[in-house]
């Protein structure tokens, strides 16, 4: 991964929350590097990425969040089903814009999704782990990509 590779990953979550509303309130903070790859907060979307690079990329937040983005989906569910839901289609979709951008040798997996914040997660992440915190509407929530 290199500069150029994460800005689109950045490119990709700030169309998504454009996507959401027309002026979102949408801060994005600098990435930073990580050993492990985290922060897990309270859902995370989980992509698991082969082909061209191997690793992961997760999209993790909390249910407040991702209750403000059900309610702008006019989506009336707000259970632990819908949120786990959302926070797999909005991975997936994360990963898969970013697939247009890679060429199809980037291969993603369907999403998986894990509950319950943790420090970093068991499954493989790249040798540069980066995590680009999302503000959003007072709550903060992280694109992680691990890849090789």
């Amino acid at each position: 991964m290199n500069d150029q590779d994460i800005r689109i990953f950045i490119t990709m979550a700030r169309r998504y929350f454009e996507a959401l509303e027309p002026d979102p309130s949408l801060v994005i903070e600098p990435p930073f590097l990580r050993e492990e790859l985290g922060p897990l907060l309270e859902y995370t979307g989980i992509i698991s990425v082969s082909g061209r690079s191997k690793g992961a990329v997760c999209f993790t937040a909390n249910g407040a969040m991702l209750e403000q983005i059900l309610a702008l989906l006019h989506d009336e569910r707000r259970g632990d089903a819908a949120k786990r839901d959302l926070v797999g289609e909005i991975a997936n979709t994360l990963s898969g814009n970013a697939r247009e951008e890679f060429g199809s040798d980037f291969l993603i997996s369907v999403p998986s999704v894990m509950v319950g914040p943790r420090r970093s997660a068991d499954f493989h992440s790249g040798e540069r782990n980066y995590a680009i915190p999302l503000n959003w509407r007072s709550e903060t929530a992280y694109l992680l990509i691990g890849l090789d």
